[in-house]
């Protein structure tokens, strides 16, 4: 990219059209744990969205990095799917040399960052005049010129890597590549167990999470979900701070990943606390929570909502049904290890 301002019309100029090419995640390394995410299957929602540690809205941010960086394409039944960019990317060690080469071949490739070649190459230029070369380019407000620009200099600070890393023995870092393995084991984990809960029978769910709140310390675990339940699947109690009994509504919706649970069903589970003037209420889900929901939830304090991965956390946490390992990876738990199933159950 030249130093000097270029106006519009000049022959050099040309104009980007689309301003979703210039990328707006800051984190290459995501990239690469979306990319590894498809690879593996992963693609339940919730699990994806804890994977990366992002909410919807950061998410789609990312697989649109990884389709600039032509990291994943799409199939001709429009789903998507690793790319042979993608395939090359995952074939080099976490934040290694040859991963960065792999970035930069990616970078260097993108159309709509071939006006930042020399930038992304080394060249120093000021933030201020790579921001108001984006601007004149695509389009963008001012504003948003200068949060895409911050996600360009994070792209090539990652691809730069460590230009000061001392000189002597190098000894291969293997915590990130560590955790990044048991990440997406946990999340491919968590999808299959979501999977697994989608065919229970209704009942056997409700029992299923009965047993949750048991092994969480609460007490008079009574499932009574099915027609006519008042809006309540588990009724329960729980000691508060004061050594006080204090009475708990669960409420559960097994929807599959591509529903989510809605204002409407936090509205009716609101409606039953008021009414029983009940301490608190949790509403649970193997999928997850419209941003509607997730206001209304937060505007009421005795409320708590818990998706798909963090149900699958709980479970795993107490040993019902599922268990963390010795690395923190989720595995099945043995018969021995469950949690007692509530009276209501037998």
């Amino acid at each position: 990219m030249s130093p000097h301002r270029q106006s519009d019309t000049e022959p050099g100029a040309q104009r980007l059209h689309r301003t979703v090419d210039i990328p707006q995640a800051d984190r290459l390394e995501n990239v690469r744990q979306f990319a590894a995410a498809i690879r593996d299957g992963i693609y339940h929602p919730v699990t994806l969205l804890e994977l990366l540690d992002v909410d919807a809205r950061h998410f789609a941010y990312y697989r649109q990095a990884a389709t600039i960086l032509g990291m994943i394409t799409r199939t001709a039944d429009s789903r998507v799917a690793l790319s042979e960019q993608g395939k090359s990317l995952l074939a080099t060690p976490e934040r290694s040399e040859a991963e960065r080469l792999c970035f930069r071949e990616a970078i260097r490739s993108a159309r709509a960052l071939k006006p930042f070649q020399s930038f992304f190459e080394g060249e120093d230029i000021p933030f201020e005049q790579v921001a108001d070369r984006l601007q004149r380019l695509t389009g963008l407000a001012p504003s948003t010129a200068e949060r895409r620009t911050q996600t360009l200099f994070q792209w090539r600070k990652y691809i730069q890597g460590d230009a000061h890393r001392a000189v002597g023995p190098q000894v291969p870092a293997l915590t990130s590549q560590l955790e990044s393995l048991i990440a997406r084991h946990n999340a491919l984990a968590k999808q299959s167990f979501l999977e697994w809960m989608q065919k229970m029978d209704p009942t056997a769910f409700e029992h299923l999470v009965g047993r949750l709140v048991q092994a969480m310390n609460h007490l008079e675990v009574v499932v009574q979900g099915g027609p006519g339940d008042g809006g309540v699947d588990i009724r329960a109690v729980k000691i508060d701070q004061w050594n006080h009994p204090t009475h708990v509504a669960i409420q559960v919706k097994r929807y599959s990943e591509t529903n989510s649970v809605g204002r409407k069903q936090v509205d009716e589970l609101i409606g039953v606390m008021t009414r029983e003037r009940l301490a608190s209420g949790i509403l649970v889900t193997t999928a997850d929570f419209s941003a509607q929901a997730q206001k209304a939830a937060a505007e009421e304090p005795r409320l708590q909502l818990v998706n798909g991965a963090k149900l699958v956390d709980l479970l795993a946490r107490h040993g019902v049904g599922v268990k963390y390992g010795k690395y923190g990876e989720i595995v099945l738990a043995s018969a021995s290890e469950q949690a007692r199933t509530p009276d209501s159950e037998h």
